[in-house]
């Protein structure tokens, strides 16, 4: 005698989230910036509210703007972090590092390396802002950024 069995079709669907999804958003919190040179580290900001928005750029990418950076009183706009890849570092947690640079226009140019951490909402992101030339002069400093901050309720 045949034996047969079949399978229900309307199990519910499992639905996925992808890192980015479950990592976009704003986040609000506090900038650090430290003036670092071959004397040691100068402290020129602490605790700077600043709101850092992400947005997604792929399933495990995503890009971070930090908009209206200032620096010593010094306007220097927006920082772009794009197509930061996500790594996976256990549960709700990703790991992040990106390049990029920043340049305002006949004022300033330099290189910013990035490492970040996305934890059950919470970001913590360090910048060091290296090979800076101001007015087209290189100088002989690198300016550390730090940020933590929690993600904005929707």
């Amino acid at each position: 005698m045949p034996f047969f069995t079949s399978c229900s079709d309307d199990d519910d669907p499992v639905e996925t989230v992808s890192a980015a999804d479950s990592v976009i958003g704003d986040y609000q919190g506090n900038l650090s910036i430290a003036l670092v040179t071959d004397g040691g580290s100068v402290p020129t900001g602490d605790a700077i509210s600043q709101t850092i928005s992400v947005a997604k750029a792929g399933d495990n990418a995503v890009d971070l703007q930090i908009t209206d950076f200032t620096f010593m009183e010094m306007p220097i706009g927006n920082i772009a972090l794009e197509n930061c890849q996500l790594t996976s570092a256990g549960d709700n947690t990703y790991n992040f590092t990106a390049t990029s640079s920043l340049a305002v226009a006949g004022m300033l140019e330099a290189d910013i390396d990035a490492t970040g951490t996305f934890e059950n909402g919470k970001l913590n992101l360090d910048l060091n802002i290296d090979n800076v030339s101001l007015l087209g002069n290189p100088v002989s400093y690198t300016v550390e950024v730090t940020y933590e901050g929690t993600k904005a309720a929707n």
